[in-house]
């Protein structure tokens, strides 16, 4: 069957989630406000360490392969995506921009003195070495009045702006358009993992009284805090499953692939949660030989790495002095590491403060839902919602086609399943 380019297709997204551990392709249907997801690719990447890119070739490879195993699937050759990036090289600050409306009298703020006041939030000083990849406004001030979230077509003489600044080394962003390029497609853009994430499985009230998102990846922690529905604060930490995996490996004496597979099927936070005559067969590393494990005996691996990630968040938190009070509806775990048996409650246990696991909204996804219903795809979802939400109709991505022009795509493709 013929395959139809992406960029013949009407309203079509293609998003890389380029992990430590993974490379995770999502291609979807815009239609309206729902994401139609049409095709899905997985494939193990060891290019990249703690979120940031370290083999160029290895990457790409991945992200073509993933990318090809999505346009199987849904049928279409994907040319351009948007991508995912993170890494502790990651920063985020807080910048205030103005805008001068008018020196006599009260004028109507029109979308060109929104755009004059944010750009002005941008000149903080920056290093050479480091690119901005969002500006997200927090708060606007019209005259003295502030907490305004949305200042279009209100009147005033003064229009200010405080807003979040995320900036990330020039060097890694530019790694990230290399193996984009170099696996054959087009980075339409890049952004930054947590923003996805949150964008797939927070809700909107959790947004405006507070939260914390935690996305736990294999290489990475990335945590966001939304307060009075805008982010105010996000962290890259290096620190994410695999160290668990590598305790694994030591504790057991067992390969890495097997340890993660160990880890991922059989892996218990508390005890209680396996039979007390549960085994876990762990095959000997560098030889034939197998040897049980009772699976109640993982939990030693795994609950204090988690104890030990839960006390790196906390010591971040208090760094910005971060009260409780700003992340009043608690905290969403969401990625991969998120889908431990038993690590809600732990969390929950070590902050005292109400604790979920996200994945990606089901009211905001329709199409493949069952596949990309886990929390490993809640980043991959959220870019193409987020990329959605911030571009709107103005891009090339989201090219709306005359009713000829869909007739005609309608015939293309009833003759192309006779081919």
């Amino acid at each position: 069957m013929m395959k139809m380019a992406v960029s013949e297709m009407e309203n079509i997204i293609a998003a890389v989630d380029i992990g430590t551990t993974k490379v995770c392709t999502v291609i979807a249907e815009i239609r309206g406000e729902e994401i139609n997801v049409i095709g899905v690719g997985w494939q193990e990447n060891n290019g990249v360490a703690k979120g940031s890119v370290v083999n160029i070739a290895d990457t790409s490879k991945a992200i073509q392969r993933s990318v090809e195993k999505a346009e199987e699937m849904a049928n279409v050759k994907v040319e351009s995506v948007i991508a995912s990036i993170s890494g502790k090289h990651i920063m985020g600050i807080k910048g205030h921009g103005m805008s001068s409306l008018s020196h006599s009298k009260q004028k109507e703020i029109a979308e060109a003195d929104i755009d004059r006041a944010v750009e002005g939030a941008t000149s903080v000083p920056m290093s050479n070495d480091r690119e901005t990849l969002h500006v997200i406004p927090m708060q606007y001030i019209v005259d003295s009045q502030d907490e305004i979230r949305n200042p279009l077509g209100m009147t005033g003489m003064k229009l200010e702006v405080d807003a979040y600044i995320i900036t990330g080394a020039t060097t890694a962003i530019d790694n990230v358009r290399k193996v984009i390029d170099k696996a054959g497609y087009k980075a339409e853009d890049i952004i930054l993992q947590p923003l996805g994430s949150a964008e797939a499985v927070l809700y909107n009230d959790e947004k405006d009284i507070g939260v914390l998102l935690v996305d736990i990846g294999g290489g990475t922690t990335d945590i966001a805090l939304y307060y009075k529905d805008s982010l105010r604060f996000v962290k890259v930490i290096p620190v994410g499953g695999n160290l668990i995996t590598t305790d694994l490996v030591q504790g057991l004496q067992t390969p890495k692939a097997t340890a993660e597979e160990i880890k991922k099927k059989y892996g218990v936070i508390y005890g209680e949660d396996a039979g007390d005559d549960e085994y876990v067969e762990v095959p000997d590393m560098g030889s034939n030989k197998v040897h049980s494990v009772l699976r109640r005996e993982l939990t030693r691996y795994i609950k204090p790495r988690i104890q030990e990630l839960v006390s790196f968040i906390q010591a971040e938190l208090d760094k910005e002095n971060i009260d409780r009070s700003m992340y009043a509806g608690g905290l969403v775990l969401t990625g991969g590491s998120s889908m431990l048996n038993g690590i809600e409650r732990l969390v929950k246990e070590e902050t005292n403060m109400r604790v979920r696991v996200g994945a990606p909204l089901k009211e905001k996804v329709i199409g493949l839902y069952d596949i990309v219903s886990t929390p490993e795809y809640s980043t991959a979802i959220g870019l193409i919602d987020y990329y959605m939400h911030e571009q709107g109709e103005n891009n090339s991505f989201l090219k709306r086609k005359n009713i000829f022009d869909r007739i005609w795509m309608s015939i293309k493709k009833i003759i192309s399943e006779y081919i």
